[in-house]
């Protein structure tokens, strides 16, 4: 018989048959009230039934007009029931040992540290710093295919199992009110009551929007090279369709990570306006990835062209003499992120509206991009448009001399 039960039957006496002859009523608890136990007591009181069980009794014809009555032996019960509860949980904690006292940086962590939560998990007391735990979190609910959602259970690291629901009951009401972080993924979990469907189904543009981040911004360089390579090309097409004088164009001993670091919130844009669910989005994002790849190339054309330094020295008799070459790449950029600009409007950004200014959401704040005199009026490309003139493309002849600019320096190297 459960616990539940047990306290039941010691708290409104279930076991003394009032049905026999020889009954004396309590003057404490009512036949009826014992009667409603009874039925409680036949009944499988899991958490879901329990409260189901009781509000059908509050409502039925035992009880009528003595609801107050039941209400009260059912909390006298409940509070009977969490008491002992917290009792057991206590006992527990005071006999489990910490098996793990150090973050994922291997930096000791104690009991009652800042932002340290001690988490007890299958007889065994861990310590997490709550910033390790909120990544742990976020890697679990972002957990994506292909730009598909597919979030996983939150898991204790040490030993891989998942994590039941009132010790992620636990790690909420922590971070909520003993830290001043924020995690939005664990706080829409919670108002889902940390159901994985729910949660999928009610954020599935957020979960979209991280996939994208964590692919562009989390991926080893040499992954997403191809991808890197790709967007310039498309990039390309689009210049050559509307007679643009704009390329760019890397040179194949071009560093790829230096090329890669340099655009990977171009590829955010780009992914942003393939893979988003809102058309409205996807329109709006490839408009800042052609004006931003625009913005780049203006601010220096030659970016990724090889370069070649002759060096001199200069002998006794003041003759240069040609000792060897340089070679060296074209690697000056404009920062993606006009931060200087954002200071700059940071105190009346707030008064008016500017449909010139783009919202960036790879880190959540306003971005401002330059205006662009020889961007023509961008109208809506299909990218079967850019497919079909690719080819076209990589069979044109470009002469290395367009992008390997030799540079002679006659200053002299002593």
């Amino acid at each position: 018989m459960s616990t539940y039960k047990l306290i039941i039957k010691n708290i409104i006496k279930t076991d003394i048959n009032f049905f026999s002859l020889d009954y004396k009523e309590d003057t404490d608890i009512k036949w009826y009230i014992k009667f409603t136990f009874l039925i409680i007591l036949d009944k499988n009181l899991d958490v879901k039934n329990k409260y189901k069980i009781f509000f059908e009794l509050l409502n039925g014809f035992l009880i009528k007009d003595k609801n107050d009555e039941f209400i009260d032996y059912f909390c006298k019960i409940q509070k009977t029931y969490n008491i002992l509860n917290k009792f057991i949980y206590n006992y527990k904690y005071k006999k489990s040992k910490i098996v793990v006292d150090t973050d994922m940086c291997l930096n000791k962590l104690t009991e009652n540290g800042k932002n340290v939560i001690c988490i007890l998990d299958n007889k065994y007391r861990y310590l997490f710093n709550i910033n390790d735990l909120i990544n742990i979190i976020y890697t679990s609910l972002t957990n994506s295919y292909s730009f598909f959602s597919q979030p996983k259970s939150i898991k204790n690291p040490y030993n891989n199992l998942p994590f039941n629901k009132s010790t992620l009951y636990n790690i909420y009401f922590f971070i909520k009110f003993k830290t001043n972080y924020y995690s939005e993924l664990l706080f829409k979990f919670f108002n889902c009551n940390f159901n994985l469907n729910n949660f999928k189904y009610l954020n599935e543009d957020l979960l979209r929007d991280c996939s994208i981040t964590n692919y562009v911004y989390k991926t080893p360089h040499n992954t997403i090279e191809q991808e890197i390579k790709d967007i310039i090309i498309i990039f390309n097409l689009y210049c050559q369709k509307h007679m643009l004088k704009n390329r760019i164009r890397i040179h194949k001993d071009f560093p790829q990570k230096k090329l890669v670091e340099v655009m990977r919130p171009y590829l955010f844009l780009y992914c942003k306006s393939q893979y988003s669910f809102h058309p409205e989005i996807k329109t709006r994002f490839f408009s800042y990835f052609k004006s931003s790849m625009l913005r780049f190339n203006n601010f220096n054309p030659l970016f990724g062209s090889k370069q070649i330094k002759i060096l001199y020295e200069v002998n006794k008799y003041f003759e240069k003499k040609q000792v060897g070459k340089k070679i060296t790449f074209n690697d000056k950029f404009i920062k993606f992120f006009n931060v200087e600009k954002q200071n700059d409007l940071f105190l009346i950004d707030h008064l008016k509206y500017d449909e010139n200014i783009n919202f960036n959401t790879s880190n959540n704040f306003i971005n401002y991009y330059e205006n662009h005199d020889d961007d023509p009026d961008y109208d809506e490309e299909d990218e079967d448009d850019y497919n079909n003139d690719e080819e076209d493309y990589n069979n044109e002849e470009h002469d290395e001399e367009d992008y390997n600019n030799e540079e002679h320096d006659d200053n002299s190297l002593s």
